[in-house]
């Protein structure tokens, strides 16, 4: 997930002025070995913190469950 500014869409916005720009929200990830950006609507930004949230605390999941099974298949060998 990545917020960068940006200037909107609307001609009279000060933000085309050099003013201040607006945030925006992307979740990235890789699709064939490219990152890709996915706008994220700002009625949805909350909901996909937590999807993000979710996906860190599973790829930490997968991890231990990765290092579990090297000791078993070390233990194994021994």
């Amino acid at each position: 997930m990545v917020v960068v500014a940006r200037v909107c869409g609307q001609p009279g916005c000060a933000c085309h002025r050099g003013g201040k720009k607006h945030p925006a929200m992307y979740l990235t990830g890789k699709e064939q070995g490219r990152t890709v950006a996915l706008y994220v609507p700002r009625k949805m930004e909350a909901e996909a913190r937590v999807w993000a949230e979710h996906y860190k605390q599973l790829k930490q999941l997968l991890r231990k469950i990765s290092d579990v099974q090297r000791q078993i298949l070390r233990l194994r060998e021994e």
